[in-house]
């Protein structure tokens, strides 16, 4: 579900990323699952935001929308989640869309401390012996360490998460700052979208752009 700019006599569909005239314009939801738009990208900023910058119109930022298990909760959390996502819908009065997105599972720091580890253990093994008793008990850790590292990169390839990606669009880079601000604050701390990396901002851009292959 997302909201979408369209106007009141028209219903022509708006090229993602370009204006209209505000004052000819309506707010409305609607489901994009079987009409999202190819996206007009010029270049992802190589900066610490990683803006996208556009064609055609502006700046676009792509954040991360934190799901919640809502049958672990009590009634006063679902309750107070709800509330302050309903704030955050009404506070947060901008040009946005909120599409979900099919990526890899990302296992990047599983790998990362698995290959700290198996660095040590074969640090540990260089000194000994081969016919050591100890040897032989790094040797089957290092096996080990090696095989998990493999499930893992397996898990990369294989196994998708569902994610909702929140879209925010603005005509410079300053008001893009002042709108992911905004969009960090107005859910009272319980609804806050968050950063997302350049590889997968890079990842959603190559779906969108592909619709029918995997990332």
């Amino acid at each position: 579900m997302a909201i979408k700019q369209t106007q009141t006599q028209s219903l022509e569909k708006r090229p993602l990323g370009r204006m209209q005239d505000k004052k000819k314009e309506k707010q409305e939801y609607f489901d994009l699952n079987s009409c999202v738009e190819l996206l007009d990208v010029k270049s992802i900023i190589d900066n610490r935001q990683a803006y996208i910058q556009l064609v055609d119109y502006g700046y676009l930022q792509l954040m991360e929308i934190p799901g919640k298990d809502l049958g672990s909760l009590s009634y006063n959390e679902i309750r107070r989640t709800i509330d302050n996502f309903e704030k955050w819908l009404t506070d947060f009065n901008a040009d946005i869309q909120i599409e979900t997105t099919t990526l890899p599972t990302n296992t990047d720091s599983q790998i990362m401390d698995l290959r700290h580890h198996l660095s040590l253990v074969r640090q540990e093994k260089a000194k000994l012996l081969p016919d050591s008793r100890r040897y032989l008990q790094l040797l089957d850790r290092e096996n080990w360490l090696r095989n998990e590292i493999q499930v893992e990169e397996n898990i990369q390839q294989e196994i998708y998460n569902t994610e909702f990606i929140l879209w925010l669009f603005a005509p410079t880079t300053t008001e893009l700052d002042d709108l992911v601000r905004k969009a960090k604050s107005y859910g009272n701390n319980d609804f806050v979208p968050r950063d997302i990396t350049r590889v997968k901002k890079e990842q959603i851009i190559k779906q969108f752009n592909n619709m029918n292959e995997k990332v």
